[in-house]
C-alpha cells in the first residue's frame, strides 16, 4: 500500500514513522494511562516494529507546535480483502486539528487510495463515548454491521465519565468496491430478521433468502471450524465454521475470552446446519462480515450468560438511531432464544 502513503492526506496531517513514536506514546498514555489492551505499544519499539513490519499504518494529525493530537490506524494482514481500522485515540481536553472539511478531505484521500487495494474497511468502535461512532459514520462512511459483547476489559479513556467497564463494541464496514452481487442466506424466524435489517442498512436486502434452521441436533455431532484470527492482547478469536466431519466434539474455544464463529452465507444447507449446531452450543449471531472473493459470513458470539450480556449490551451508548436498533434488537431476541 506504498501508494497510501506518497503523500499526506491534509496539512496538518501526516503518516508516522520511528521518529514518532514518542509522540505516539505520550498520547497513548494521555488517553488511556497505563489501561490499553496491548500493553507491547508502551514499550519503545512496540509500534515501530508493527511500522517497519508493515502490519500498521499511523496517521496522525499535530497541532502548530507539532504535538500529537490525534491518532487513526490501519491494521494491515496480507492477502485479505479487508483493512481493520483500530488505535483511533484523541488527547483529552484538546481540540483535534482541522475543521469538518480537512478531516471530510482527508478520509477522502485515504479511502479513495484503500479502494485499489481491498475492498471493506472494518472497525470495532468504542460504546464507551459517543465521538467514535460520529467521527466514523460522518468522515468514514462507515456502517453498523453488528456488535461484540465483552470486546474490551478495563480499558479507562481519561475523560470519559463511566469508562473502565467492560465496552461492548459496535462493528461498523466501510465499503470501499462496493460488495458482489450475490446470494446471501440467513436462518429464518427471529434471528435472521435482525440480521436482514444489518442488510438492509448495507443495501443488500434483496440478495437474501432465509431458511429454515435444521433440527434434531442432539451434541453428538462433531463440526470442523478453521481458524481466522487469534488476537492474544484482547483474547479474541475468529474461527470459520466449516460443517459436520472429524472435528472436536465441542463448538467452543478452549482459550478464547471473546469466542466467534464466522458462517459462511453461500450455502443454504451450510446456514441451516451452522446456525442450529451454533444456537445449541450457546452462540448467537452478533452481526455480518462482508466478504470479496470469498462468501459473506454470520458472525457468532458464545454468550454464556445472556442475562449478563443483555444488561451489558444496554448499557452501550450509541448515536444514531440505526445502531440504537442494532443494540435493542440483539437484546430483545438474545433474551427470548437463551
Amino acid at each position: 500500500m506504498d501508494d497510501l502513503r506518497v503523500a499526506n492526506p491534509t496539512e496538518s496531517s501526516r503518516w508516522l514513522s520511528e521518529g514518532d513514536e514518542p509522540a505516539f506514546r505520550a498520547l497513548l498514555q494521555a488517553r488511556y494511562g497505563d489501561s490499553y489492551s496491548y500493553p507491547f505499544l508502551y514499550e519503545p519499539g512496540g509500534a515501530s516494529r508493527l511500522w517497519s513490519a508493515g502490519r500498521l499504518i499511523s496517521l496522525g494529525q499535530f497541532d502548530a507546535r507539532g504535538t500529537l493530537l490525534s491518532h487513526t490506524g490501519l491494521w494491515v494482514t496480507p492477502g485479505r480483502d479487508s483493512v481493520d481500522s483500530g488505535l483511533s485515540l484523541s488527547r483529552p481536553s484538546r481540540r483535534v486539528a482541522g475543521d469538518r472539511a480537512e478531516h471530510a478531505h482527508a478520509w477522502e484521500y485515504v479511502l479513495d487510495r484503500l479502494k485499489n487495494h481491498v475492498g471493506f474497511l472494518h472497525q470495532n468502535t468504542s460504546t464507551l463515548h459517543l465521538m467514535a461512532q460520529r467521527y466514523a459514520s460522518r468522515f468514514m462512511r462507515a456502517v453498523p454491521v453488528g456488535l461484540v459483547v465483552d470486546y474490551t476489559r478495563g480499558e479507562r479513556l481519561i475523560g470519559v465519565e463511566g469508562s473502565g467497564v467492560p465496552m461492548q463494541a459496535l462493528a461498523m464496514t466501510t465499503l470501499l468496491g462496493g460488495p458482489l452481487e450475490r446470494t446471501r442466506y440467513l436462518p429464518s424466524g427471529a434471528w435472521g430478521d435482525w440480521l436482514l435489517s444489518i442488510l438492509a442498512g448495507l443495501g443488500l436486502s434483496d440478495t437474501a433468502v432465509q431458511v429454515p434452521m435444521e433440527r434434531g441436533h442432539g451434541g453428538t455431532e462433531r463440526y470442523v471450524l478453521r481458524p481466522l484470527d487469534w488476537n492474544e492482547s484482547l483474547q479474541l478469536e475468529r474461527r470459520l465454521f466449516v460443517g459436520r466431519g472429524g472435528g472436536e466434539p465441542g463448538l467452543k474455544s478452549s482459550r478464547a475470552r471473546v469466542d466467534l464463529v464466522h458462517l459462511p452465507m453461500g450455502e443454504a444447507g451450510l446456514v441451516s446446519e451452522g446456525t442450529s449446531a451454533l444456537l445449541a452450543a450457546g452462540y448467537r449471531p452478533t452481526g455480518i462480515r462482508l466478504r470479496h472473493h470469498e462468501p459473506d459470513e454470520i458472525v457468532f458470539q458464545h454468550i454464556a450468560d445472556a442475562q449478563v450480556a443483555c444488561a451489558a449490551v444496554g448499557q452501550a451508548r450509541l448515536a444514531g438511531q440505526d445502531a440504537q436498533l442494532l443494540f435493542s434488537g440483539w437484546s430483545d431476541r438474545c433474551a427470548r432464544t437463551s
